[in-house]
């Protein structure tokens, strides 16, 4: 077991070192929500697997250096010379394949699929979900405890579920299928949460997030090679080389970085609660920059499923925290958050 997984943060995310990271972070949420927006467009000229998988790849691949070179440099509160990559035991492989297909390989495919059949702010919200069917999934199996508020947040995230389910099955919409997809990636992206908590139990958070990435990566590319073969990449255009890259290496690989580093300064309370943000972020900015205009039941599903998602993350944490039982969060809020907060479809 790592045991820097386990460090509490080292102040209350108040003062001169905790600020950069609340800057950063806020910095990264909208970034974060135009990851949703620049995936929209650049689906107008690429297919979505083949781009899904670029962006995954650059991302990863920004993501592991930037842990390598933590680890290397024991910045961050990170021990020197730690291994990025554990010793796996062999009775731990099939799980981890497990674990790698689900949440780098099934999930990011069929969320970019999912993508493409409807828009990014409304893949956002769906995605939005991950937290509150995680938390609710973890209490029905007895490995998380929900409080009052916990019970308000799911209350108020089914409601956000029903009217965004029920706005994609109007006839001048037609997103069901679509909707269908992204589903079907939350609970690829849920599964992958609670396979691999033993995992991150036994290896720590860091290495298993990574080795994950590495394996479901490698996987995912073999699937999109034809995709990425019939590409016509010299007549791409800006933008969409800016979803690629930016999208990827930037925002999900250094901004995963951003995230782990906050974890260990602000607490995952106050992360998780940033991650939040994200699905409005990607309202607002789909409606300023490409004119995407939400219909009255994705606002409503959208405050209903954040306002839901912050009951449970972060006010009955709180709750409970208050009447002196340990915050156990971190390492499910790191895991639970490693994706779907990103954008990373």
């Amino acid at each position: 077991m790592n045991p820097d997984e386990h460090k509490q943060p080292d102040l209350d995310g108040n003062g001169e070192a905790a600020w950069p990271h609340h800057v950063l972070l806020l910095i990264f949420v909208i970034l974060w929500g135009g990851n949703f927006v620049l995936a929209e467009v650049a689906l107008r000229e690429m297919s979505p697997i083949g781009f899904s998988v670029s962006r995954f790849l650059l991302g990863g691949a920004a993501m592991i250096t930037m842990l390598y070179f933590q680890l290397f440099f024991g910045a961050g509160g990170a021990e020197r010379g730690a291994r990025l990559f554990p010793r796996v035991h062999k009775k731990d492989w099939p799980r981890l394949l497990v674990v790698a297909v689900l949440g780098a390989t099934l999930a990011p495919w069929l969320g970019i699929e999912g993508l493409g059949l409807t828009h990014g702010a409304r893949a956002s919200l769906w995605l939005a979900l991950g937290p509150v069917l995680s938390c609710a999934l973890g209490y029905v199996l007895g490995t998380e405890r929900i409080g009052r508020l916990g019970y308000v947040g799911i209350v108020l995230a089914a409601l956000g579920t029903f009217a965004l389910a029920f706005d994609g099955f109007r006839s001048d919409k037609g997103y069901w299928f679509g909707d269908l997809l992204l589903v079907l990636a939350l609970l690829m992206a849920v599964a992958e949460l609670h396979f691999i908590k033993p995992l991150a139990a036994r290896y720590g958070a860091t290495a298993m997030v990574t080795a994950r990435t590495a394996i479901g990566g490698m996987v995912y590319l073999v699937i999109a090679l034809p995709a990425l073969v019939g590409e016509t990449w010299l007549q791409l255009g800006a933008w969409t080389w800016i979803a690629i890259i930016f999208g990827g290496a930037v925002g999900v690989g250094i901004g995963q970085w951003a995230k782990v580093r906050a974890l260990k300064k602000l607490g995952p309370t106050r992360v998780v609660l940033y991650g939040n943000l994200v699905p409005l972020a990607a309202l607002w900015l789909a409606w300023a920059t490409i004119r995407t205009q939400p219909s009255a039941l994705e606002i409503l599903s959208g405050l209903f499923i954040v306002l839901g998602a912050i009951c449970i993350q972060v006010l009955d944490v709180r709750g409970r925290n208050g009447n002196g039982k340990k915050d156990r969060t971190g390492l499910s809020d790191l895991l639970r958050n490693v994706a779907v907060r990103s954008g990373d479809t």
